[in-house]
């Protein structure tokens, strides 16, 4: 029972830190993304500046609303990559917890072999054992 529940716990763990993984690369890529579209926007308010045209100025809002979106996206991932890290953690825990359990159940089946290997064998009949307390005559 327990090696399947630490079999699960493991495959679980692997697949959450697998999956925080993937968050993370997609995050830093939309973050990457995210900086690019942040330079683009500064060069065109210093072409705004430069020439005070109200297109310049269009195409910058432009670029800061898609920025906006793509750090949004970035965010999202950002979540699915921490909570993929903690499930992952509380899995590994769990794992750990069953392995402990297993752990106890073997040595408990061996203690209660022994226990069962060392169990006396039927000695003498009641009438023939002598009485723990014998009385002393020096009282």
């Amino acid at each position: 029972m327990f090696t399947r529940s630490l079999t699960v716990a493991l495959c679980i763990t692997l697949l959450s830190s697998g999956a925080a993984l993937y968050c993370y690369t997609r995050a830093d890529a939309l973050q990457v993304r995210g900086q690019w579209l942040m330079e683009r926007g500064t060069a065109q308010a210093e072409d705004y500046a430069t020439r005070l045209d109200g297109r310049a100025a269009d195409a910058q809002l432009k670029t800061f609303a898609e920025r906006r979106g793509v750090l949004e996206h970035a965010h999202l991932w950002q979540r699915g990559m921490m909570l993929s890290v903690l499930v992952s953690a509380l899995s590994l825990v769990g794992a750990y917890v069953f392995f402990l359990l297993k752990r106890l159940d073997d040595q408990l089946l061996d203690a209660m072999g022994e226990l069962r290997a060392s169990a006396p064998s039927p000695g003498p009949s009641p009438a023939e054992r002598t009485p723990a307390l014998v009385s002393s005559l020096q009282r």
